[in-house]
């Protein structure tokens, strides 16, 4: 901050004495109307307090100047090394994010495969207990039908067996006279008694 105030008072400074050298020339000509203008009374001492403000001018704001375009550069420098460093940190965090995008996407191909698999097999056990199954019922299926098979050749063969029965009973009684019938029952008593 002083040098800043040591600078502008050295403007100010200058720049008073610049009016005044300025504010002098005219007037030291004898203040007529038409003064002549030469280029040593009027030019030469405002070339002069130019050249003056000039060097006091680079002399003190050549540092601040440099200073300034020192920081000003190295804040620069600061800028784009921490947009680098945040790049290169962007582009780590993408390449991150890409490779566990790849991960998730090889870990969700690995669970459908997975899933594929046991679907499968989960199928063939399905198909297999279908097959057992089946087998077990044509089983029963058979043994039922050989049950009522033998049940209906049993009620067939007793059916036959009356028929056969009361044909015989039919025919007997046709073909046997009473005479024959009180013979057999004289013989059946007698045998009977006999056995007592």
């Amino acid at each position: 901050m002083t040098t800043k105030k040591n600078i502008t008072a050295i403007l100010i400074t200058l720049a008073g004495m610049l009016v005044l050298a300025t504010g002098s020339a005219p007037a030291s000509s004898g203040g007529g109307g038409n003064a002549e203008i030469t280029f040593w009374g009027d030019w030469f001492p405002r070339l002069v307090n130019f050249a003056i403000i000039s060097i006091v001018l680079v002399y003190f704001l050549r540092k601040p100047t440099r200073d300034f375009f020192k920081n000003r550069t190295i804040e620069i420098q600061n800028s784009i090394k921490q947009s680098q460093e945040a790049r290169e940190q962007a582009m780590k965090a993408l390449a991150d994010m890409e490779r566990k995008v790849r991960e998730t996407e090889a870990e969700a191909r690995s669970l459908v495969a997975d899933a594929q698999a046991r679907g499968e097999k989960d199928k063939q056990a399905l198909v297999e207990e279908g097959k057992r199954l089946a087998k077990d019922i044509q089983e029963q299926v058979k043994v039922g039908i050989e049950l009522e098979v033998q049940k209906a050749k049993a009620d067939l063969a007793m059916e036959a067996a009356l028929l056969s029965v009361e044909l015989a009973e039919g025919t007997i009684k046709k073909t046997i006279s009473k005479q024959d019938h009180e013979r057999i029952v004289k013989e059946y008593i007698s045998k009977v008694g006999g056995r007592a």
